[in-house]
């Protein structure tokens, strides 16, 4: 029986950081991954020449001296990764109802180009970017700012509802739209999302905005050679099925195929209601349980991935958001007919820099309720009714992309899709979702999930703790690791590490 400091449940970007940070503490740590591929949302799967991500698509704030290079050079991976700067004078493009409008990178290119685009709101789009900055920089976790003081009770912010923000400081809803155009990054409503949420997400791009060459997975395989070369395990094809306990304590979990791993503390990246389905409802408190299985979980995907007959399509270091209607909220409120109402369309960054690619990705909200009669299928054993409605869908999305870029039509080689299914089979969601627990301005503490679990050797750790995306997952792995460790004594070795020499 090998027995570990600490197991780690889900070897997504959550389950992958929080184990790294406490390896370089020198903890045994092991991972314990059920597909088998590591990643989870980071993963990337090839295909005739084309490398395709799953979901992670760009990376914020990645400039020397800012908060994610940071986070990279504590985790020593700057050096096992290759990563290319998108368009600095429009690294996100959103196109609401025909119209273009381009997302500069900086606030110095941001402000320049929201000008040019409504120079009769000079005041407001002024006013808007100091309270993004105000925001993003009140909080000292998401700055890694030492001593951290954070009253979750007291920050304005949380429960300020964005739609209410933008109207309060103009009129002009082609301006609020164009404020709100890359919500698709959290798939809220406008009676939901939070100045708080929308600030941290904005800021991280705004401040800079890369690709990965070759896709997440190499960061997800950089993250697993640090694991190891620190005495880590990460082990696949592992899926967790039973929570074994002595007492009030888990003494080992157990895996499908019926091996036993033991360890002092447990930490879980899975969705809190399948921890809790796998643990057993009866070891947490009954309000708690109630609380965490009520909340609503965001909306899923429809993808689309191509491989093109040849090379046609210029590779753009930028991200097309496209909104069929004159209003970026509200897409993922469709019916049959209406579907999809938004997409999102970007070229995977080839190894090589080429002026043309004949690879491209598309994703479209999507609900579960679409894929329900199938949620007990497997991969690969959906039936033809499952094949036929995807054709079905993929056919109407690429039809809708052909509008806009006519120089696809005709020139399909091949397609690949997925769907709310594969989320929820490949990231562990119960409905495919791909941001996890919605965060509601009107009840922030409701969705508010703590690492402490009432099981004492049980943490909890990835996007539901604190927020999605790429930055709010490692600063859930820090509020998770500090646990164990301390939030203010592993900040403060984190700016002792990246402090520049």
């Amino acid at each position: 029986m090998q027995k570990y400091d600490v197991i780690i449940i889900g070897a997504g970007l959550g389950g992958l950081s929080t184990a790294l940070i406490l390896a370089i503490n020198g903890y045994k740590v092991c991972v314990l991954e059920k597909n088998n591929q590591i990643g989870g949302t980071l993963q990337t799967f090839n295909r005739k020449g084309c490398c395709f991500d799953t979901g992670l698509h760009y990376l914020g704030s990645l400039d020397k001296g800012q908060i994610l290079y940071k986070f990279f050079q504590y985790f020593n991976i700057l050096d096992k990764i290759e990563i290319r700067k998108m368009n600095e004078t429009g690294f996100d493009v959103i196109n609401i109802a025909g119209k273009e409008y381009k997302y500069g990178m900086g606030y110095a290119n941001f402000e320049k180009n929201l000008i040019e685009y409504f120079p009769n709101e000079t005041v407001a789009i002024k006013k808007y970017i100091e309270k993004i900055q105000n925001v993003s920089n009140s909080f000292d976790m998401y700055n890694m700012r030492y001593p951290v003081v954070f009253d979750f009770d007291s920050v304005s912010a949380l429960s300020e509802n964005l739609q209410e923000y933008l109207e309060s400081i103009t009129d002009n809803k082609d301006l609020q739209n164009v404020l709100a155009g890359i919500n698709v990054l959290y798939a809220q409503s406008p009676e939901d999302t939070s100045v708080y949420m929308h600030a941290l997400i904005y800021n991280y791009y705004i401040n800079s905005a890369y690709r990965v060459v070759g896709g997440g997975q190499k960061i997800a395989d950089a993250f697993e050679k640090e694991i190891v070369s620190k005495g880590g395990v990460v082990l696949t094809n592992k899926e967790i099925n039973k929570f074994n306990f002595d007492d009030e304590k888990i003494l080992s979990v157990e895996a499908t195929n019926g091996e036993t791993f033991f360890a002092d503390k447990f930490i879980s990246n899975l969705h809190p209601t399948v921890t809790i389905n796998l643990a057993g409802a009866d070891k947490f408190r009954k309000a708690y349980t109630n609380r965490i299985t009520s909340l609503e979980n965001g909306i899923s995907n429809f993808s689309l991935h191509i491989k093109l007959k040849e090379k046609i399509f210029p590779v753009t270091l930028s991200n097309y958001h496209f909104y069929k209607e004159n209003s970026v909220w509200g897409v993922v409120n469709y019916n049959e007919k209406t579907w999809p109402k938004s997409y999102l369309l970007y070229t995977p960054e080839p190894q090589q820099k080429e002026q043309f690619t004949d690879c491209i990705s598309i994703f479209a909200y999507m609900k579960f309720s679409e894929v329900q009669q199938w949620a007990n299928t497997k991969v690969e054993k959906r039936g033809n009714d499952y094949k036929e409605w995807k054709k079905t869908k993929a056919e109407k999305l690429l039809s809708l992309v052909e509008e806009q870029f006519t120089m696809i039509k005709g020139n399909v080689e091949i397609y690949y899709t997925s769907t709310p299914l594969t989320y929820k089979d490949y990231i562990g969601t119960t409905d495919g979702s791909m941001y996890g627990i919605l965060r509601d301005s009107r009840n922030p503490t409701k969705s508010q999930i703590m690492p402490k679990t009432k099981i004492p050797n049980l943490l909890l750790t990835g996007q539901n703790i604190n927020l999605h995306g790429s930055l709010g997952v490692l600063i859930s792995s820090v509020v998770t690791c500090g646990e164990i460790l301390g939030t203010n004594e592993l900040v403060k070795q984190f700016n002792e590490i990246t402090k520049e020499k």
